[in-house]
């Protein structure tokens, strides 16, 4: 094929291992079309959810899909997690649940993105009749429908991978895209970011790691269904074939202005993103696939696989220590980064505060 000419032997020894997370999409379409639909609700119109870890590629996704005629995809939203976690779902709100919502949404830091003005956001759901918790933030999905022009909405908040019971039960027949990376590519991408949470190198694995234990826990559950694991690399090398897959999943008609999403990013990508997505109208291709083993110093690598080693692993991603001999100081370095480095850390944090009145005076 002549989008493969020139990958690493890498993308060879991991297209053995496609179906080692899932079967293959036809045993799941089959199995999806054996589900009754909730009376009222037709499966194409539920929404369904890009999630994951952070720096796996899911604004890329978002835009590939916000190019459907039909499809619209908001900014991360993120309130939906202290929502279901807070709030019954099952259930019409009392008054003063409908106002701790409305609070919670509004003075999230991410609701800025969200471009509706809080006090007509307040007025549009005052028009609601005994409310469910899915209704309120669905006023801010139909807003942007509207803007937009389209007719299904999706979210694209990578942390919903902890929900996805609380979602599946909030909108009955949603589906759930996940999107994951080479942990090594995360990792180092997460890490360059200076976000929270990324100190350290070892400090950035974590993220990844945790959405692949979350994965693991759905896959073993009556969710594993509604799931649909798609891989970055297969995204980038195999980008038509891999959005039809997603197509398929989701209930909706491949366009071929999928494939031109670089014509909307400026028009999708809001303010604080775009520091982060600076590659995002480029159509990529083998060079944006395992980075890590240009990008990577051998101690980086090391310390990452001694973090992410078993998950990469499982997901057939190739190791470049995968000797068992070297399993004793992956355990010695998993102790000292989770040990001596914080420890470093305390004693820096001691001495600057006893040094801070010296320096004042």
């Amino acid at each position: 094929m002549p989008h493969r000419r020139g990958l690493p032997r890498y993308w060879t020894q991991l297209s053995i291992h496609q179906n080692v997370i899932d079967p293959p999409l036809s045993t799941r379409v089959t199995a999806l079309r054996k589900e009754r639909t909730p009376p009222g609700e037709a499966a194409p119109s539920a929404p369904f959810f890009i999630v994951g870890a952070f720096r796996s590629g899911s604004t890329l996704l978002r835009m590939m899909l916000s190019s459907h005629s039909r499809l619209t995809i908001p900014p991360e939203t993120w309130y939906l997690i202290p929502l279901v976690r807070q709030f019954p779902i099952d259930r019409p709100l009392h008054p003063a649940e409908i106002e701790s919502v409305v609070s919670t949404m509004t003075t999230h830091y991410r609701w800025p993105d969200m471009k509706l003005d809080a006090r007509e956001f307040r007025r549009r759901v005052s028009l609601l009749t005994e409310p469910y918790l899915r209704d309120l933030p669905e006023v801010v999905y139909r807003s942007f429908l509207d803007a937009r022009g389209k007719v299904r909405w999706a979210d694209k908040s990578p942390p919903y991978i902890e929900i996805v019971p609380e979602l599946a039960r909030m909108y009955p027949g949603a589906r759930f895209i996940h999107l994951f990376r080479d942990g090594r590519d995360v990792t180092k991408s997460f890490h360059a970011t200076g976000w929270a949470g990324s100190r350290w190198l070892h400090d950035s694995t974590r993220q990844w790691t945790r959405a692949l234990e979350w994965h693991w826990r759905w896959v073993r559950s009556e969710f594993r269904d509604l799931i649909l694991p798609v891989r970055y690399e297969q995204l980038v090398l195999e980008t038509e074939p891999t959005l039809r897959e997603i197509c398929r999943f989701v209930g909706e008609e491949f366009e071929s202005q999928m494939l031109a999403w670089g014509r909307i990013v400026d028009d999708e990508l809001f303010p604080r993103e775009v520091p982060y997505h600076g590659k995002l109208k480029q159509r990529m291709g083998a060079e944006g696939v395992a980075r890590w083993m240009h990008e990577l110093s051998a101690r980086e690598t090391f310390v990452c696989e001694s973090f992410m080693g078993s998950h990469l692993r499982r997901l057939g991603y190739p190791l470049r220590y995968s000797s068992p001999l070297w399993r004793p100081a992956f355990g010695l370095t998993r102790l000292g980064c989770t040990t001596l480095l914080p420890a470093y850390d305390s004693a820096a944090r001691f001495r600057r505060r006893l040094l801070s009145p010296l320096r004042s005076t």
